[in-house]
């Protein structure tokens, strides 16, 4: 599946969840708005309202939910929470008063909305209030990884046996780069690296399982990774990421940097740990096997290796990829190495 199809069925998927996380805001609204109208005597016709703030909620989830998703979000999330707040405000801003000078009649009830100061602040601080709490949603979602709904609900309370994939990524010469442009620059370097690389794995289904200095864990079920390989695309697609970038990153750090990947799969222990800082680890030989996998790029000159044992579950098409045998690894405690391959796009090879 090409990775801009996934994005889009990220995108209207999350689209679809905020749409439908502000319908059922809208009935606790209608019944508030109801109970309030009763309560000044009057007797309110409850389906009438109710229906009007569905159709109210599904617009605007649709509409303003779907604009921030597929214009917005991505932009955004590189900005500190309050600038992407204070953007979003202004834009609901300009926008609701556009609608109500425009419209004969506005988004609520009554003629003409823009006669009526404090009807459009109102409708403007509902939508903003609203923008605003399903942004922060957002963010958590993003700073705790794909699998934070899950995590959320507590799938790893107990822990449990899973099949899953992971791929180690490490940048080249990152040592000598550290030391050539100083610490301070080389952290805006690697803030800068995991933005670039954090879109692929997003939309190729994975999760960033951890960053340790320069590395970066990435981990996918194995039923999503394996379907039509996604784990080995989320790598191309960083790797072509980064060389659209070159240029940018030449200019400003005097770099050009190279990414390798090392890929295993296997059974894992998953669980979470911690009492005041809780996580989500993955025990087990696959974890440090696929480590050792990445660790071995270097001595065999290629920026990308997996094991036989991974390369046996995926459905590689020789008309996209050429796949190159390198050979066996030793590893601790194990009786048979692991055979090890390495992969190329055929288009580039041509």
């Amino acid at each position: 599946m090409p990775i801009t199809l996934s994005k889009f069925r990220r995108r209207s998927r999350r689209t679809l969840r905020i749409t439908g996380a502000w319908m059922l805001l809208a009935v606790f609204t209608a019944l508030f708005e109801s109970n309030v109208v009763s309560t000044a005597g009057f007797l309110p016709d409850r389906s009438a309202i109710l229906l009007a703030h569905l159709i109210r909620a599904l617009a605007g989830g649709l509409l303003i939910g779907g604009a921030y998703m597929f214009l917005l979000h991505d932009r955004l999330r590189k900005l500190p929470f309050t600038h992407g707040a204070s953007i979003v405000t202004a834009l609901l801003l300009i926008v609701t008063l556009v609608v109500d000078l425009l419209l004969p009649v506005g988004l609520y009830t009554g003629p003409a909305l823009w006669k009526d100061g404090w009807q459009v602040a109102g409708q403007f601080l509902h939508w903003a209030l609203l923008m605003i709490g399903t942004m922060v949603m957002l963010r958590l979602s993003d700073q705790y990884g794909s699998g934070s709904v899950s995590d959320l609900l507590e799938r790893y309370r107990k822990p449990r046996q899973e099949l899953r994939i992971f791929m180690f990524l490490d940048m080249r010469s990152s040592t000598s780069v550290a030391e050539s442009i100083g610490d301070t620059r080389y952290f805006k370097l690697l803030n800068e690296l995991y933005a670039d690389i954090t879109d692929p794995v997003i939309y190729s289904e994975g999760e960033i399982y951890q960053y340790v200095g320069d590395e970066i864990s990435v981990s996918w079920r194995l039923d999503r990774g394996i379907r039509n390989n996604r784990c080995i695309k989320c790598f191309f697609a960083i790797r072509s990421k980064l060389r659209d970038r070159a240029e940018h990153y030449r200019n400003n750090y005097g770099i050009e940097p190279v990414f390798k990947a090392g890929f295993h799969y296997g059974r894992v222990t998953s669980g979470e740990v911690g009492m005041v800082k809780r996580q989500t680890i993955f025990s087990g030989d696959v974890v440090n096997t696929a480590a050792h996998i990445q660790a071995s790029c270097n001595e065999r000159g290629v920026d990308n290796l997996l094991s036989k044992e991974l390369l046996d579950v995926l459905s590689l098409s020789s008309s996209a990829y050429v796949i190159k045998p390198i050979g066996t690894i030793p590893l601790k405690g194990k009786r048979n190495a692991v055979e090890l391959f390495t992969l190329a796009l055929v288009k580039e090879t041509q």
